[in-house]
């Protein structure tokens, strides 16, 4: 039985689809199915059952889901171990991201990493908060910015920062938000973001306890999207504060507090699975991350 025989096994498994396993094996389509196949014929078990909705593994494929994890753990805990005895990071490791890279202060962790770590490639992956944290979940990803709260049992994070959210909204509405209460705010136009964005919490902690829904004008999830929009009249929308503030000197948005005491603020994080934290690879990169920040506070 070859590793690569248990890895393919584990990550048809995850992806319940042959080419999106491809894919993130970086094989071709057809050594899948032939990994798949061989593994089959020595087990004497078929472990994959072909419908519809994709390959879901049988009773049996079930079964064994689990051990195939274990020894593909219990190996790569060899490796690990070798690299901390060697002092040295080595591998690949997949950021996930939540933002832009200028927030998130790319630029100056790559460069870290590279003077620290000549070895260890980097990828950053963009995406949000809500689809990030199922790929971490299924080692889609190994690592990732995300912003809110996090299940501590689960996941290993550290606050990077406080983002402080506010309203942002065009001049030309400046007369009609007046004192900005709840009433009046919901009768504007608003720009929304889809429910796993932390903009679209903050906007439900606003709305729902007065049982109001404001008219969606249209839905954007890209920040420069977001506050181009705002500046051409489109609506309003929750953002972070300094975003709002930088965009302002443009003269044609300006902030809203909004009207919730205290201050909305969202926790910026960088996490990882809990019973991953200490592989060399991501120490590495968050010491790294949590150097870039604390220097740049």
């Amino acid at each position: 039985m070859e590793l690569y025989h248990l890895r393919t096994f584990v990550t048809v498994a995850e992806e319940r689809h042959l080419t999106r396993a491809a894919e993130r094996l970086c094989v071709s389509q057809p050594a899948i199915s032939a990994h798949i196949k061989s593994l089959e014929e020595e087990l004497g078990l078929a472990l994959f059952e072909r419908t519809p909705k994709g390959m879901l593994p049988t009773a049996a494929g079930e079964a064994l889901l689990a051990r195939a994890r274990r020894a593909l753990a219990a190996v790569g805990d060899v490796g690990l171990h070798a690299q901390e005895l060697r002092g040295e990071a080595i591998g690949s490791v997949r950021i996930g991201l939540n933002t832009d890279a200028g927030f998130l202060r790319l630029v100056e962790l790559q460069s870290l990493l590279k003077a620290r770590h000549p070895r260890l490639e980097i990828e950053f992956l963009g995406g949000t908060t809500g689809a990030n944290l199922p790929k971490l979940k299924s080692g889609r990803l190994d690592t990732s910015f995300v912003s809110g709260t996090l299940d501590d049992g689960l996941f290993d994070s550290q606050v990077l920062r406080e983002e402080e959210m506010a309203i942002a909204a065009p001049v030309a509405l400046r007369e009609a938000i007046g004192a900005a209460d709840v009433a009046t705010l919901a009768q504007l136009p608003w720009i929304h973001s889809s429910p796993d964005r932390v903009q679209h919490a903050v906007m439900q902690s606003l709305f729902d306890p007065h049982a109001l829904w404001p008219e969606r004008s249209m839905l954007a999830n890209q920040k420069d999207a977001v506050l181009a929009m705002v500046a051409a009249g489109v609506g309003l929308a929750i953002t972070r504060r300094q975003d709002i503030d930088r965009a302002a000197e443009g003269g044609a948005i300006f902030a809203v507090a909004l009207p919730l005491r205290p201050t909305p603020t969202v926790s910026l994080r960088f996490a990882c699975l809990r019973q991953r934290a200490e592989e060399p690879m991501l120490r590495a990169v968050r010491a790294a991350v949590l150097a870039v920040w604390t220097t740049m506070a």
